[in-house]
């Protein structure tokens, strides 16, 4: 049964509907993010399909309502369907908690008319992209040039030039950075197309709720109106046949009828598994780009776009120690400089200090330094190309030695969160040697498979697996 639109809160505990709402709300950002800007914030009430929260500070609120709107939203509606918007309120603020949420009370009834409105409209065509995850915001460098190339291609000419686009990388790397892009981009300049937008678990969530409810043929029929479809996550259709089969059913209609389709994964289609072969066959048909770890030049432009956008006030020496010591992980990252700023700002900085910034991650740089040191790096790499340490430590210029020394440099950036200028002393050697070390392996990686398949063994042995 649908949920009315106007929620009563007396049958319902609200705190316990926001836990809820924040374990949705923990799985989709970083540890740090949420510890900075979740744990103080309260459910107030909930009013029409409106979900009133407050936070202590101004600047709390502004971070909140820029960042985390929409998915503060989209995981509320995981939870409890009819929520469609969210109030963020100043506890301090003269403004008291009840008479905003009258106010908030009295916005819903404006906004009946226009849901009712838009009730008819297919899936999708109502979610709103992030306006901040453009193609113009989005930072390209080495580790995701093709992905980022081959999505304008997508969003310029839809159903055209590549169907489907199958993006894959690690967690927070920019794979909905570019379904958002695509999604503004079209919506934009190809205002006739539906954009449905769905993340794998609604989709599955969507098709229980029609098999349950007997609407499977509505659920069928709503998702086969997009032009183009996006997908975000497509692992999580793992283990689930029946929604394979329906999923691979939709892929055929909406190929066949020259529909562009969009797909993110954590692996590469082969990877996936279980997965059925022909489902795995036509994620191969068009194109598969990946999205790897950005190289330190390409996060420290990152940071920079990202203080330019929220307008922080940020020395390029801070950026450069958050972008040496955070390696693997783009929102990581950005949630390290959102820390910091927050540190800075209860400091009352006019603006952030280096020294402010290693206060604030210190507990955090420090325990991932401590998982794997150096030495255990360098001993390991030592060992696989059986060259002596005290070889690749000394000034020693021979090319098996240089190369050896490249590769542990490489390694040690990649596991450790410490500033390139520590790990050129390991070696006695300068900043810019490292930064040509790491990028070489890096590009040497692209172009030898050799080169590949040992720097991950030596991976494995480092994590010890």
């Amino acid at each position: 049964m649908e949920q009315d639109t106007f929620i009563s809160t007396t049958n319902i505990d609200i705190h316990e509907l926001w836990n809820e709402i924040l374990e949705e709300i923990a799985k989709d950002i970083s540890m740090i993010s949420f510890d900075v800007w979740f744990k103080s914030l309260e459910i107030e009430d909930i009013k029409g399909g409106t979900l009133v929260l407050s936070t202590q500070t101004r600047y709390a609120k502004d971070m909140l309502v820029k960042k985390y709107k929409d998915k503060i939203i989209s995981c509320a509606q995981k939870v409890y369907r009819a929520i469609n918007s969210v109030e963020i309120l100043v506890k301090d603020e003269e403004e008291t908690l009840e008479q905003s949420s009258e106010r908030v009370f009295a916005k819903t009834k404006a906004q009946e008319k226009s849901e009712k409105e838009s009730a008819a409209k297919p899936a999708g065509s109502e979610f709103r992209f992030d306006p901040k995850s453009t193609f113009d915001s989005f930072v390209v460098g080495g580790s995701n040039q093709f992905a980022c190339a081959a999505a304008k291609a997508v969003a310029d000419e839809p159903g055209t030039k590549i169907n489907p686009l199958f993006i894959y990388g690690g967690s927070g790397l920019g794979k909905t950075h570019l379904l958002f892009a695509i999604g503004n981009y079209v919506t934009e300049h190809h205002p006739e197309l539906n954009v449905v937008y769905v993340t794998t678990y609604k989709f599955v969530t969507d098709y229980t709720t029609a098999l349950q409810n007997n609407k499977a043929n509505e659920f069928k029929e709503t998702y086969s109106k997009a032009d183009i479809l996006i997908i975000d996550d497509i692992q999580g259709i793992i283990n689930k046949t029946a929604t394979q089969e329906q999923f691979f059913n939709l892929f055929n209609e909406l190929y066949q009828n020259g529909k562009q389709i969009v797909i993110t994964s954590d692996k590469q289609p082969k990877e996936l598994s279980p997965l059925e072969d022909r489902l795995r066959s036509r994620f191969e048909w068009g194109m598969i780009a990946d999205i790897g770890v950005p190289d330190i030049e390409t996060r420290i432009a990152i940071l920079n776009k990202k203080a330019q956008i929220e307008r922080f006030n940020v020395s390029r020496e801070v950026i450069e120690y958050i972008a040496e010591i955070s390696t693997t992980n783009v929102r990581e990252m950005e949630g390290f400089l959102s820390r910091t700023v927050f540190y800075s700002n209860l400091l009352k900085e006019d603006i952030v200090t280096i020294s402010s910034a290693r206060e604030a991650l210190k507990n955090i740089a420090k325990a991932d330094s401590e998982m794997i040191d150096a030495t255990k790096i360098i001993d390991i790499v030592c060992k696989f190309y059986n060259i002596k340490k005290e070889d690749v430590l000394a000034r020693k210029r021979t090319k098996a030695i240089a190369e050896t020394r490249q590769i542990a440099m490489y390694l040690i950036s990649e596991y450790i969160n410490m500033p390139l200028e520590s790990i050129g002393n390991i070696f006695g050697r300068d900043h810019a040697t490292v930064i040509y070390a790491k990028n070489k392996v890096a590009d040497d990686i692209k172009t030898s498979k050799k080169l590949e398949i040992q720097i991950n063994d030596m991976k494995q042995m480092i994590e010890g697996k």
